[in-house]
């Protein structure tokens, strides 16, 4: 399954905007992938992450916060550490739709001084989300 999904959407990973085709038909076919992963291709995926360009990056990302597994919690935070503001915003923007309780407080803190750094200099669209995600981590 994972190099069905590498290869879904590879063709979409090439540059920052993938067209309206990712998101009106391949981000929907890529997640239903992600839904019949097994923990080996999770584990796959996970070792591949370092060798995958930022665009691919991004594009699971925006496949990930509705699959209700364990894995994506665990991809996000492993992408999360990116210098690349785009994606850490998109990990911030997936994040905000799982349960965060069991996240330790050092990774918590680490990202609240992350985003307030991002804050400062972020357009509105932005500025609601990290400041939605703010609200969730300090419940």
């Amino acid at each position: 399954m994972y190099n069905k999904f590498d290869v879904c959407i590879s063709d979409f990973s090439h540059e920052s905007e993938p067209g309206d085709y990712w998101y009106d038909c391949a981000i929907l076919e890529a997640t239903n992938i992600l839904n019949k992963f097994n923990n080996n291709d999770w584990e796959l995926l996970l070792t591949q992450l370092k060798f995958k360009p930022i665009f691919w990056q991004k594009r699971l990302v925006e496949c990930l916060g509705d699959l209700h597994n364990s894995h994506e919690l665990e991809v996000l935070l492993n992408i999360i550490n990116t210098s690349n503001e785009d994606l850490f915003i998109s990990c911030v923007d997936s994040l905000r739709l799982l349960d965060l309780s069991n996240l330790d407080n050092s990774k918590k803190e680490s990202l609240l001084l992350k985003i307030d750094i991002l804050l400062q200099n972020a357009s509105s669209p932005v500025k609601r989300i990290l400041e939605e995600f703010i609200k969730k981590l300090v419940e």
